[in-house]
């Protein structure tokens, strides 16, 4: 094993491909896709699964099929919603920022979120309006980076209903599955935490413990114990002075071939999220220009495992726009293999597309 292997092995594991026969499978495995920017968490999705379209996504979230909610790191993603009571489980128990930031503005959070709870039972879709309306004269304190609702969201109660450009309505878990809160938790056995470790090592894997406390967002103290009894379940190997775990049985060498492709990888892939160390796939001189300040993660050119550059898109009408912010030369051949790829991206986004520009 070395990090080629890790690298290509990773790169087919998240999906990269379009390996996976729906949006549903893709994100039961991947364990939802971070998407506080919905058209680009829309995008990673769009790589991974076979003949997907933006209306068939749309038919989804009408039926409850995807929804958003808050989970690991404390961020927005597209779940399926059979993982919000595995995300209530680890996720809830632990104090966020948010309670503190309520505590400083003197605001009683566990009653706000009764408040909250009565009021999207109430009515099928809850506007941020009527939310802020709630929450009274500090509700934009009490919603910044989603606040509050992220503490809802965690505890089961809200679900941000996913739509283009970004979420305007929210809705009670009582829409998703009708069920009552101790029906919902009736079935928790206390080993949420071990199949949620086993499965992110199975999508992401081969990986470190680091790379798990990262994307999970927890202290190696809340994992450590999992870890423990799923331990004897895995296989392990040293790489450069780190230690890499996968599901044992699932090694599969064939896949230190590099899979030939070219994919316009949107922002907050979750080959970019999910592992603390990035010099497994981006070369250290263009960190800086992937991974940049405030948390933001740019949308990246990936040219048959290789990072070749960022891009970003401009839409006037009914036409996009690709620019690519290239690392070094690219060649005519690939040009024309990224060209088309702007071109199925474009089709997907329902535009037509005008050019790609390299600069």
């Amino acid at each position: 094993m070395d990090l080629n292997w890790i690298r290509n092995t990773r790169i087919a594991n998240t999906g990269l491909g379009n390996c996976f026969e729906s949006a549903e499978d893709c994100l039961a495995s991947l364990i939802g896709i971070q998407a506080q920017y919905q058209q680009f968490g829309e995008i990673s999705l769009f790589h991974r699964v076979n003949g997907l379209s933006r209306n068939m996504l749309d038919e989804k979230y009408s039926k409850n099929e995807i929804i958003k909610l808050w989970g690991q790191r404390t961020t927005v993603h597209l779940y399926v919603p059979e993982d919000w009571v595995n995300l209530n489980a680890i996720y809830s128990p632990r104090r966020t920022w948010v309670r503190k930031h309520c505590e400083e503005l003197g605001v009683d959070l566990d009653e706000l979120l009764d408040r909250i709870d009565v009021l999207g039972r109430s009515q099928r879709f809850v506007s941020k309006e009527e939310l802020a309306v709630l929450m009274g004269n500090q509700a934009k304190k009490l919603m910044t980076w989603g606040g509050v609702l992220i503490e809802s969201s965690l505890l089961g109660q809200i679900y941000a209903v996913p739509e283009r450009p970004s979420t305007k309505f929210y809705a009670h878990r009582k829409w998703v599955d009708g069920i009552s809160t101790e029906e919902w938790l009736a079935d928790l056995d206390g080993y949420e935490l071990d199949r949620f470790l086993h499965r992110y090592l199975t999508c992401y894997g081969p990986a470190t413990l680091a790379d798990f406390k990262h994307w999970s967002g927890l202290p190696n103290y809340a994992f450590i114990n999992a870890f423990r009894r799923i331990e004897d379940c895995l296989d392990r190997f040293d790489v450069d002075g780190k230690v890499y775990y996968y599901p044992e049985g699932h090694m599969d060498f064939a896949k230190c071939d590099v899979m030939p492709q070219v994919k316009l990888l949107g922002k907050f892939d979750p080959l970019f999220v999910s592992f603390a160390d990035k010099g497994w796939l981006a070369d250290t001189r263009y960190e800086k220009e992937i991974w940049r300040a405030a948390g933001q993660i740019e949308a990246v050119v990936l040219v048959d495992g290789e990072i070749r550059g960022t891009w970003r898109y401009a839409i006037k009408g009914e036409t996009i726009r690709f620019t690519c912010y290239a690392f070094g030369r690219i060649s005519v051949k690939d040009r024309k293999r990224i060209a088309a790829e702007a071109e199925r991206l474009a089709l997907f986004l329902g535009k037509q597309l005008q050019e790609v520009v390299y600069v």
